[in-house]
């Protein structure tokens, strides 16, 4: 008799917890509804700020722009200052949209005592020259902001070099990002 008790006991533990899963499985099993997305994306060079090439004769042979980065702009010098007078351009393709952009020095290393100045300096060449901001190239982490290009309108970049009297010809690096503001 006491077997047959063990049995009952168990048998009914084995049902209740059957019963218990089958709930808990019919609970679970829920309705799912189904929502999609479908999409494209395209990368145009039409709007925005672009980099352009100055004048021919004033940025250095092999300088090229490939895609927002301008590459190879190796610049040299003897003893004496020299400008890049219209070495690069900063051009708003928009017709109808300003663009807020900022500038920064994002790295700079090498023999900066070699100079006195060696300056990026930002003009709007569609008022005459003005000169709208200038960063010091050889300090990491200096920035101009919010200054902003009307629609369709080109600035003019240019590099200000002041080596010292006798420079020891070591060389020196930048790296400079642009950001800006865009509506799209």
């Amino acid at each position: 008799m006491n077997i047959e008790k063990i049995r009952s006991r168990k048998a009914l533990k084995f049902l209740g917890l059957l019963i218990s899963a089958m709930i808990i499985a019919t609970v679970s099993a829920g309705v799912y509804n189904y929502m999609y997305i479908q999409g494209s994306g395209t990368a145009s060079t039409a709007t925005g700020l672009i980099w352009e090439l100055g004048a021919v004769t004033d940025y250095p042979a092999g300088t090229n722009i490939d895609g927002f980065t301008v590459e190879n702009l190796n610049f040299t010098t003897n003893a004496s200052p020299r400008n890049y007078t219209d070495c690069l351009h900063i051009k708003n393709q928009d017709p109808t949209e300003n663009h807020t952009f900022n500038l920064r020095v994002k790295s700079s290393w090498g023999g900066w005592s070699d100079y006195t100045e060696f300056n990026l300096v930002v003009f709007n060449a569609t008022t005459g020259g003005t000169q709208q901001a200038a960063l010091d190239l050889s300090s990491q982490g200096e920035q101009t902001a919010n200054m902003t290009i009307p629609q369709g309108a080109t600035w003019r970049i240019l590099f200000e070099i002041v080596p010292i009297s006798s420079p020891t010809g070591t060389q020196v690096f930048f790296e400079i990002e642009l950001t800006y503001e865009s509506a799209a």
